[in-house]
């Protein structure tokens, strides 16, 4: 954490500010609250047939993208429990299970020989920073000051205007009390603690955090989380944007969990563990359910070498990368062409990118390319792609078109995906100093002048 600088945003979810590259992670507004808008919901997933989703998430980073696909995912399938007979053929394999004395599993897919047997949703997850995914499922969300309204005050009085009304009175009450960011960061960032919020469905589910430690447990085997890590962890300064239970559970696992795996079957031996820490989670749908629903892949490495690798055909492919003038070798015509060639006849491609020259990448990739709008505001907050132009609910407008075959639009390029950062940049410059494409200024100009 010596190059970043944790924040909290308007959410209570933390954002990472990167000292190297002198930029953001994730919006100032809501870190948690960017991944649902631009990556989650544009892919519309209540109307679309996902039984079997592969997702690939590049530049994982802290993981808001996958933490909240996987919230919905789960919350979905809680909601697609209260049908009778789900329920009934659930209830029915559990008793079977216990029958025919088989206490490593739940249900016949959860066997701990075989743990992927039947896992519906599969996400890769790159990243070249292994210390962030590593930190990934640690990071706290704090309450904002309206869910503690909504938690002490009953809902059913939210028909009245003055629940709204002491709603507002209660919110800039407790906004003094806020956490605290470093007075630099905030200056920096022009972060204000004003209205708190985040809308209730948008919260991370209690299980993903836990199936997440999982994942990164069998991925680095017995060094997870390592002994740096947890120094690092209990370090004062750092400990207020953690969760003490997720360290706690994360310190044991590494301490007990592969051990004992000799003895004990390593599922039930964790499965204990779950039901002692995490008895008033259990709810809705049990943490043994909802975590066989998942194969989570972690590829720590340049997303460049990772991709070449992977022969899946993905559904979903979120690109949330540093931006291009940062990180220019996940924006490169060549990169794009490996994500347009593993991504499904049906997929979709989503980023929070709305320049020219990452739409111009993407055309000239033969995506149909359109806009993410915010479901509120009705303003432009990301970019869409597919193969499918049935797909694209709002195409890009003939003026964001022009737009893209101007000089900023021309595009980088790494032909063997091994250039560095500033070969890349530099061949750019060098076509956009020779090339006749009018400018982008000179457009918008022209344009400005048709519309008068």
């Amino acid at each position: 954490m010596r190059d970043y600088e944790p924040y909290y945003t308007e959410d209570g979810s933390i954002g990472l500010y990167s000292y190297a590259e002198k930029d953001v992670f994730h919006s100032k507004f809501g870190a948690l609250t960017e991944a649902w808008e631009k990556f989650v919901l544009p892919a519309k997933l209540d109307e679309f047939k996902y039984d079997n989703l592969k997702v690939l998430d590049v530049c994982y980073g802290i993981g808001y993208n996958t933490k909240a696909l996987m919230s919905f995912l789960i919350n979905h399938e809680n909601y697609k429990k209260k049908n009778i007979l789900q329920k009934l053929i659930y209830i029915v394999t559990v008793y079977a299970n216990k029958i025919i004395k088989r206490n490593d599993c739940l249900l016949p897919y959860i066997d701990s020989n075989n743990t992927n047997k039947l896992s519906r949703f599969q996400i890769d997850c790159l990243d070249i920073n292994e210390e962030l995914v590593q930190l990934s499922p640690l990071f706290r969300t704090v309450k904002t000051p309206g869910e503690i309204y909504d938690s002490i005050v009953p809902q059913i009085l939210a028909c009245f205007d003055s629940y709204y009304s002491l709603r507002n009175v209660f919110v800039n009450f407790l906004s003094h009390f806020s956490p605290k960011n470093k007075k630099e960061i905030n200056e920096l960032l022009d972060l204000k603690f004003k209205n708190m919020h985040i809308e209730k469905e948008y919260k991370i589910n209690s299980y993903v955090n836990y199936i997440l430690m999982n994942s990164l447990a069998e991925y680095y085997k017995k060094d997870y989380p390592s002994k740096e890590l947890i120094k690092m962890l209990r370090e004062k300064k750092n400990q207020r944007f953690f969760d003490r239970s997720l360290i706690k559970y994360a310190s044991f696992n590494r301490k007990w969990g592969y051990n004992k795996s000799s003895k004990y079957n390593l599922s039930t031996f964790l499965h204990n563990i779950y039901y002692a820490t995490l008895s008033r989670r259990y709810k809705k749908m049990d943490f043994k359910t909802a975590e066989s629903l998942f194969k989570v892949n972690f590829y720590v490495d340049d997303a460049r070498k990772t991709i070449l690798k992977l022969n899946e055909e993905y559904d979903l492919i979120f690109l949330d990368a540093f931006t291009y003038t940062k990180a220019p070798q996940l924006w490169t015509v060549e990169f794009i062409a490996e994500l347009y060639r593993r991504i499904a006849p049906q997929g979709l491609l989503m980023t929070y990118s709305t320049s020219a020259l990452v739409r111009n990448t993407l055309l000239e990739n033969k995506f149909y390319v359109g806009n993410i709008y915010h479901n509120k505001t009705n303003k432009i907050i990301g970019t869409i792609a597919s193969k499918d132009k049935t797909r694209i609910e709002h195409p890009l407008t003939p003026y964001e078109i022009g737009l893209c075959n101007t000089k900023a639009g021309i595009p980088y390029h790494d032909p063997n995906l091994s250039f560095d950062k500033k070969d890349i940049i530099e061949l750019r410059e060098y076509e956009f100093r020779h090339s006749d494409l009018m400018s982008s200024s000179k457009y918008m100009k022209i344009r400005s002048m048709k519309n008068e």
